[in-house]
């Protein structure tokens, strides 16, 4: 064999191992680029779910503290209308202009104390507002 021959064999030997390793690079590459791909589109599955889970806690959250803000406009409410009531019918009858008194029975006996229209208002507030619970069916 010719010296001119041994080299081609050589440069043609070296360009085939190079087309080879060219070829095997660009197989892992491909298959690298596919795996990356893969895990990034399970991190953006696992973000997109967490991300919808924390929307509905929050939405949850919103809901339930409307249904309390609501509960408790609602107990005012109740409760400024109780009192209204109350100072109406007091004023009306103006109790303590007439010199009225409460009668107390306890087992050592009875005994009488002046009208405290506040304190006869708070025990009546308590069950003003049962009352209207219930016939508003909250």
């Amino acid at each position: 064999m010719s010296l001119e021959k041994i080299l081609e064999k050589i440069i043609d030997d070296a360009s085939a191992e190079a087309d080879k390793i060219i070829l095997e690079s660009q197989r892992k590459a491909e298959e690298i680029k596919k795996e990356v791909e893969k895990e990034a589109s399970e991190l953006a599955e696992a973000l997109v779910a967490e991300a919808e889970r924390q929307g509905q806690l929050e939405a949850s959250r919103l809901v339930t503290q409307a249904r309390l803000e609501t509960k408790i406009d609602i107990l005012s409410r109740k409760k400024e209308l109780a009192l209204e009531v109350l100072e109406k019918a007091f004023k009306k009858e103006d109790f303590e202009k007439r010199g009225m008194k409460r009668k107390i029975i306890t087992k050592e006996g009875e005994k009488e104390e002046p009208f405290d229209a506040s304190r006869i208002k708070e025990e009546l507030r308590s069950k003003l507002e049962s009352e209207i619970i219930e016939v508003l069916g909250i």
